[in-house]
């Protein structure tokens, strides 16, 4: 059946504008910010979303909300990895839809580019640079400039998540 994607009206085969909006009719609704928001839960319960980042809490929560206010949805859970007997992580995922991890990437680079040119402390840094894991020899990290062997899942110095391992 086709809808109006103004007004969500439902119409029968055959029509193919809608009468008040004069709009054309579409097969299929987009999907709603609240549909959207479950079907990210969904995944996360079913360790199918896409990970993007780890961190404490309070980071975790600080992206996630940079990544909602330009409107990518994203929500935190805990990283099994790092959870205790009593189900409490020291380490959380921020997590998005599989179709949304390039516009996430943009944003956090964007910030991060933006705190990189802000912090004196940050002068050596490349906010453009990235680990590639399958060259031989030492990586650095591309926040703190910190040198390390191997494919670890973060800096060793600053913690920074590169998503290895």
């Amino acid at each position: 059946m086709p809808f109006c994607p103004s007004c969500h009206s439902e119409y029968r085969e055959g029509i193919e504008r809608c009468a008040p909006c004069d709009l054309e009719l579409v097969a299929k609704l987009p999907e709603t910010d609240e549909q959207k928001s479950e079907r990210l839960r969904e995944l996360v319960d079913k360790d199918e979303a896409a990970h993007i980042a780890r961190a404490n809490y309070a980071e975790a929560c600080q992206m996630v909300e940079l990544l909602q206010s330009r409107g990518v949805d994203a929500m935190v859970s805990g990283d099994p990895k790092s959870c205790g007997k009593g189900g409490h992580c020291s380490h959380f995922l921020v997590s998005v839809l599989p179709e949304d991890v390039r516009a996430a990437a943009t944003v956090l680079q964007d910030e991060f580019r933006k705190l990189i040119e802000s912090d004196e402390d940050c002068r050596g840094a490349d906010p453009d640079a990235v680990v590639d894991f399958d060259a031989e020899g030492s990586h650095a990290c591309p926040a703190c400039g910190t040198t390390f062997e191997g494919t670890p899942e973060e800096c060793p110095e600053c913690g920074l998540f590169l998503g290895a391992a």
